[in-house]
């Protein structure tokens, strides 16, 4: 388990687009552009008892997945777009059509339709939204749908959050086994109290999100105890949020600069250090470090020393047998992660010594971590019903399900 001290922060993701080479080899370029390259075959499993099939190809821009029902619901970032795939079948029209920053832009940019998630028949999503009032106004929204008829019907809006930069938007969705919703934002590259800056501005970056915890605040930061609406602090930027369904803990990928992306632990009042701390750090480093509030500051579970992009994180169940007490993360370059989880399920354990030190170095072997290859990008992974569902941004947009054979 994390070593817990009471201090903040945390270093966050990048999550960034891919067009040609010399994108691939930027790590703050490597997940929002809007043309994308398709790779002709279908990605591999290290495991050969695992069947990988298509749910559906040829999508568009696609980030986030949930399951309503026995249906899919998906997102299309660029174009603003809710899909529903009904009874194994893409259906030609949308369930919601937003008016998102990103329609029709070419420029490298983190913002449009990025996160969903459900809850019986509620259904809530992050979206980065254009309108006009008395001028052109750009904001990163939280609404609430209702479920009914097949259809999206009662549109509430919950939370209202920044959009003033295009990068580290965040926007993965989450929830618990009670129904509580959280959402995660980035920094958005401002210096807040809420990245440990201490004459920062209050402004809700940087966190992970409670969702919708009172009807009157719709901004979290204007209300009167706006800490109660931070779960988490400290974050960089983040594309993948999972609760664990056995502990009902949350974990969390996030992404470095151009070293440290992370997988982290994470419980209320949880500070992940950024822009103080990138990766793992010493005893005598977490002792001086002066975080925000009483929000304690823990080390990652996991590290790579090289950036990927890790994007979606999510638990399997029984159903997977001898693979029911794992965790699996997807990355940006393509690859989809195995990792142990401990007996109390607090921690990752490995047999390989390169990563006992709970980092995978530029030379480390990762052979014994890696469970798929040759994804493109990924950008999320749901399990629901003994299947693991894997979107790739890239094979020119792809849903893929994973089954035991």
């Amino acid at each position: 388990m994390k070593r817990v001290i009471i201090l903040a922060g945390i270093f966050g993701i990048l999550f960034v687009g891919l067009v040609t080479n010399s994108i691939l080899d930027d790590p703050e370029l490597r997940y929002s552009v809007g043309k994308i390259t398709g790779l002709k075959d279908m990605p591999t499993l290290t495991e050969t008892n695992f069947i990988i099939e298509e749910v559906v190809v040829g999508i568009q821009s696609s980030t986030a997945l949930t399951f309503i029902e026995n249906d899919i619901l998906f997102l299309e970032k660029e174009t603003g777009k809710i899909r529903h795939i009904k009874n194994g079948v893409l259906v030609e029209k949308p369930l919601w059509d937003f008016d998102v920053k990103m329609e029709g832009c070419e420029c490298y940019t983190e913002s449009g339709l990025l996160g969903i998630t459900s809850f019986n028949s509620d259904v809530y999503v992050y979206v980065t939204e254009e309108f006009v009032k008395d001028e052109k106004i750009v904001e990163n929204r939280i609404y609430k749908f209702s479920w009914e008829d097949n259809q999206l019907k009662n549109p509430l809006l919950l939370n209202i959050l920044p959009a003033d930069a295009n990068m580290h938007h965040g926007g993965a969705m989450t929830v618990d086994s009670k129904g509580n919703v959280f959402a995660v934002i980035g920094d958005q590259e401002f210096e807040t109290e809420l990245q440990n800056f201490e004459n920062g501005i209050m402004n809700d970056v940087g966190v992970i999100l409670n969702v919708g915890i009172d009807d009157k605040i719709k901004i979290p930061s204007t209300s009167s105890q706006p800490d109660e609406h931070y779960y988490g602090i400290g974050i960089r930027n983040s594309f993948g949020l999972a609760f664990d369904p056995v502990t009902n803990y949350l974990w969390i990928t996030e992404n470095g600069t151009h070293q440290y992306d992370e997988i982290n632990l994470v419980f209320p009042k949880y500070n992940s250090g950024w822009p103080q701390f990138l990766g793992p750090i010493t005893d005598e480093e977490i002792s001086k470090f002066d975080g925000y509030s009483d929000y304690v500051y823990s080390n990652p579970e996991f590290s790579w020393e090289k950036t990927v992009a890790p994007t979606g994180i999510s638990f399997v169940d029984t159903t997977w047998e001898n693979y029911a007490d794992s965790l699996f993360v997807g990355d940006c370059e393509g690859n989809l992660y195995r990792f142990q989880l401990s007996e109390d399920r607090e921690s990752l354990v490995f047999q390989s010594s390169d990563l006992q030190d709970l980092v995978l170095n530029e030379f480390d072997k990762d052979d014994e971590i890696i469970f798929g290859k040759d994804f493109g990008c990924i950008t999320d992974v749901e399990y629901s019903n003994g299947y693991l569902y894997v979107i790739s941004y890239l094979n020119n947009g792809a849903i893929y399900k994973i089954k035991l054979n």
